[in-house]
């Protein structure tokens, strides 16, 4: 969503080079950077656990998880292509006084489509979520494996058609308005997903005061559920809150409230990129099949490594003894 001034940056182009513009403080600077080299090689790790867990473990292979490994890719396109380019960008600021708006543009382009993408999975999710509360003996049939793909396609499909449009569509055709609607949209349904399930919920707890002949079985299985649906809540939440200063100084005021290259604006940014290095510790913190998957996965790596580099020290030995 950084691209929403985008048409700015273009605009700019040429005209902001000065090193009074686009210097940052060295200990703004560096501090970014340091920052941003964390949540890329973290996120990145962090992503990669998530899909590897749900493509390796048959117990992580449902509707939900296939969503959140599909949100975990558009948060890889932060960790390992935006990140690492916005690296770049920070490190001409600091120390060559250059915005750098040359590399800037992928960035822009990406950072948008991330972003965008990122609120369509939630919706789909959160549709996900309101379909096993409410109707749990439904959701399997619904959720079948061309309801999920229809949801992953519609969740990379419109943020593609947005950047699509506003990368060749004439600048008098409203992209902001559009963009904005959409991003609106995905909102809109993630919020009416979870005030319905917290409807559900307040329902579902009288009925089981007033009867306690359900299976044991049914009640660890709705339990499960809502449990899943209370840690996606939490990814939104969090997501909201590391978005929340962009659109409010860049978003809701139709303009630029800070210093485009300023320091301010710099660490505004950083924190909307850190969003996506949360996701997988949401998950390992509060679903307990992703934190053994992931605690496997560590395990056979470190296993693989340290065998890797026994064999690697046997073969130096041996050759060391022939010579």
């Amino acid at each position: 969503m950084d691209n929403l001034n985008y048409s700015n940056t273009s605009n700019a182009k040429g005209t902001n080079n000065s090193g009074d513009d686009c210097s940052l403080e060295a200990a703004h600077g560096i501090s970014l950077l340091t920052s941003n080299l964390l949540v890329c090689i973290i996120g990145s790790l962090g992503n990669l656990l998530v899909c590897v867990a749900v493509g390796t473990n048959p117990r992580l292979r449902r509707s939900s998880n296939f969503l959140l490994c599909s949100l975990a890719i558009a948060d890889l396109i932060v960790t390992m292509v935006c990140e690492p380019i916005f690296v770049a960008v920070l490190v001409k600021k600091t120390f060559f006084n250059d915005c750098a708006l040359s590399i800037e543009v992928p960035y822009l382009a990406l950072s948008r489509l991330s972003c965008t993408a990122s609120v369509a999975h939630m919706a789909a999710i959160s549709v996900d979520r309101f379909i096993a509360v409410v109707f749990p003996l439904r959701h399997r049939y619904v959720m079948g494996n061309h309801a999920v793909t229809s949801m992953l396609v519609m969740s990379w499909t419109l943020p593609i058609s947005v950047l699509l449009i506003d990368r060749f569509v004439p600048e008098s055709f409203p992209k902001g308005f559009l963009a904005l609607g959409m991003f609106t949209l995905f909102y809109l349904t993630i919020f009416m997903s979870y005030s319905l399930i917290v409807i559900a919920l307040l329902k579902n707890r009288k009925k089981r005061n007033k009867l306690r002949a359900r299976s044991q079985t049914g009640e660890d299985n709705f339990r499960v559920e809502v449990r899943v649906a209370f840690t996606l809540a939490i990814v939104i939440s969090v997501f909201t809150a590391y978005w929340i200063p962009f659109f409010f100084f860049f978003t809701a005021t139709g303009k630029l409230s800070l210093k485009r290259y300023g320091s301010a604006h710099m660490w505004i940014r950083t924190l909307a990129l850190s969003n996506s290095a949360m996701n997988f510790l949401i998950y390992g913190l509060r679903l307990e099949s992703f934190r053994e998957s992931f605690v496997s996965i560590l395990r056979t790596v470190f296993k693989k490594f340290t065998a890797l580099c026994k064999r690697k020290k046997i073969s130096h030995t041996v050759g060391y003894r022939v010579q």
